[in-house]
């Protein structure tokens, strides 16, 4: 049985202040640009670096990545040669890699990226299909359209915190509370997240497998994607038994724990794991 948790309400107000502010704030906007769009739909926060216009405007001759293109070039457009020869961000383009909610993400692999990159990937698909290239876009029709999309499952989010932050403005969100990271983190520890309702003995791995999938810009909740990255991380530790009776091979895998216990890691169980990571809503208990 899951224990409980009394969560920090005040964090989590404050938490759920800056990001329902900043949805509305720019909510206000007569038009967003795409990147625009992307960004804040990930939880990022769009400075004036990235809300330009393009010099060379996107048109049926016009690369069918375009706007993926245009957000490359201007993320690694953010990294500069430093005085030792290495490349790195500058403390001076900080503010244009923070979140929605005020984190500076400069420091930290964030899935907000791969998620804005998502985005946009769909976007250019749409303006191929119907070739139609708009540069500002209504605020409303896009988060429609993206959450279409989502509805849809031809999208997937590392995070749809965002997402439904703009949707509670129209009251058709989930209205769930948002939190911030830490205490998500922190309340995860103590839900019945793991195969039989207690924590996942590979728990550690199944992160890193997931951090490894959004360093490669893929999905950290697919199976096809996290169980082969689990495996070549438990063979790099030499820790996998093919000799015990239970392995199966792209099935079952028997994992040597450090207590000596074997587990058996089957690509069932862990497909039913990481859709409960993926639909696990964390409401605080007020």
């Amino acid at each position: 049985m899951a224990t409980k948790t009394t969560l920090p309400g005040s964090a989590t107000i404050e938490f759920n202040l800056k990001v329902e502010n900043g949805a509305k704030h720019f909510y206000s906007f007569k038009t967003w640009t795409p990147i625009m769009g992307a960004l804040l739909l990930s939880g990022l926060m769009p400075t004036e670096y990235w809300c330009g216009i393009p010099d060379a405007p996107p048109g049926p001759a016009s690369s069918p990545s375009f706007w993926v293109d245009q957000f490359d070039r201007l993320y690694k457009g953010l990294w500069e040669m430093g005085p030792d020869g290495e490349e790195g961000i500058p403390a001076k383009n900080e503010k244009h890699l923070r979140g929605l909610d005020g984190e500076s993400l400069m420091a930290t692999v964030s899935p907000r990226f791969p998620d804005a990159r998502k985005v946009l990937r769909h976007w250019d698909t749409k303006c191929e299909d119907e070739q139609d290239y708009p540069l500002e876009l209504d605020p409303v029709k896009f988060v429609v359209w993206l959450e279409e999309l989502c509805w849809n499952e031809e999208i997937r989010f590392f995070d749809r915190t965002w997402v439904d932050a703009f949707l509670k403005l129209h009251g058709i969100g989930k209205n769930n509370a948002i939190l911030p990271s830490d205490v998500v983190a922190s309340f995860q520890k103590v839900t019945d997240v793991g195969d039989d309702g207690g924590w996942h003995p590979l728990g550690t791995h199944i992160s890193e497998a997931q951090r490894e999938a959004i360093s490669q810009g893929k999905e950290p909740f697919a199976i096809e994607v996290v169980f082969p990255l689990i495996i070549g991380i438990l063979e790099a530790r030499g820790v996998i038994d093919r000799l015990d009776k239970n392995y199966v091979s792209g099935k079952a895998i028997p994992v040597k724990l450090d207590d000596g216990r074997v587990y058996v890691l089957k690509r069932d169980t862990l497909r039913v794991q990481l859709n409960r990571l993926k639909t696990k809503r964390f409401a605080p208990q007020l």
